[in-house]
This record gives C-alpha cells, sequence and structure tokens, in this order.
C-alpha cells in the first residue's frame, strides 16, 4: 500500500511530539488563538487528545474498528509505534491506522484554519486510501 509522502512527515512528527498542537505552540511561546482547548471538545488540546480522546477521534476509530474487525492498539504509545499485530493476515492494519491518524489531522487543521473545503475525518480517510 502505498502511503503519501505528507504522510510519512505527519507521522515523523507525531511520533517526534512536534506536531503544532495548541499546547505545544503555546509551550514554544508563539500565540494561540483564543485557547489552547480544542474547539470541539474545550479541553486542552494535546497529542493524545486530538487522536484518541477528541469526539471525532473516538468515533472515527469506533467505526474503523468496526468495520476491520480488529482492536487497534488506541493508546499514547500506539498511536506513536503502530504496533499492530496483523497475525497471518495481510491486510496493512499499522497502514490503515496511521492513514486513520492523518485524517484525524488534515480534518482538525482544515477546521482550525477555516478552511472552505473542510470535510469529515472520514472523508479525508478514504481520500487517502484511494491515492
Amino acid at each position: 500500500m502505498r502511503v503519501p509522502a505528507f504522510t510519512k512527515s505527519f507521522f515523523f512528527k507525531l511520533h517526534s511530539e512536534t506536531l503544532p498542537v495548541k499546547v505545544f505552540l503555546e509551550g514554544k511561546g508563539i500565540p494561540v488563538a483564543w485557547s489552547v482547548n480544542c474547539l470541539l471538545c474545550k479541553m486542552p488540546e494535546t497529542i493524545e487528545h486530538a487522536f484518541l480522546n477528541c469526539w471525532d477521534a473516538v468515533f472515527l476509530w469506533d467505526v474503523l474498528q468496526r468495520i476491520l474487525k480488529k482492536d487497534l492498539p488506541l493508546t499514547p504509545h500506539g498511536i506513536r509505534y503502530l504496533p499492530v499485530d496483523g497475525g497471518n493476515s495481510m491486510v496493512p492494519y499499522d497502514m490503515i491506522m496511521l492513514v486513520g491518524l492523518h485524517s484525524l489531522w488534515r480534518c482538525r487543521m482544515a477546521v482550525r484554519h477555516a478552511d472552505v473545503d473542510v470535510r469529515p475525518a472520514h472523508r479525508y480517510f478514504v481520500e487517502m486510501m484511494v491515492f
């Protein structure tokens, strides 16, 4: 399965904890508009919140796990290292999880930057899976 180059760059930033979530930006002294809270949940926007605890993340992972009939490692360690055991299956669960993470991030950034063409995370997921 091919993965776009910008998805690989995203994963490097996720793995090295340098994604520009609001708490990270504030910690670096960069002014954050409004507050460091998530626009959906009103909780501090950290990497763990954005990919594991936010409403859109919980919804996407729930639907994806039901479709795949596979429990994905949805933990802080799991999203950084993608330790998915596929068994004897030829399905690249780690790549599917990576595309899911990146689709959540693309949706979040489109909302933050007031993009005209904001789509739900599952639409970004389908778009990248077709790539």
